[in-house]
């Protein structure tokens, strides 16, 4: 993908809530925070891209200091040949999880995710 798709990503990641938190785009959603990064798979600039995601709730202190890497759940979504349109639909289904209950109920939604043990207890 071209630096415009990573650009054209970023916008609109920033233009539905995404804010910079310690060099991470972070969503607050309710009581969850949605960690978002985007990521080149590979070298080059037409390496394709993912999004890595990751949803930390205050209830498992700490804070992520290293972006969706660092949070309790976490997933790898490839953006494909539509990055933007790929984002925006990763950003409905996570802007509508705001809780940890609907979360638990969600879960099928998020192909791939990945749940850490100390969340799994609270889901």
């Amino acid at each position: 993908m071209s630096a415009a798709d990573r650009t054209a990503v970023v916008r609109l990641l920033k233009s539905r809530g995404a804010k910079a938190r310690r060099g991470h785009l972070r969503i607050p959603v309710g009581d969850l925070f949605w960690y978002v990064d985007v990521l080149a798979d590979g070298a080059g600039p037409s390496a394709p891209l993912r999004l890595e995601v990751g949803c930390w709730t205050a209830a498992l202190p700490p804070e992520p200091d290293g972006g969706a890497v660092d949070c309790p759940l976490l997933m790898d979504v490839p953006l494909g040949g539509d990055p933007a349109g790929a984002t925006a639909a990763l950003l409905d289904r996570v802007t509508a999880i705001g809780d940890l209950a609907t979360l638990g109920s969600r879960l099928g939604e998020l192909p791939g995710a990945l749940v850490d043990q100390r969340l799994r207890v609270l889901l």
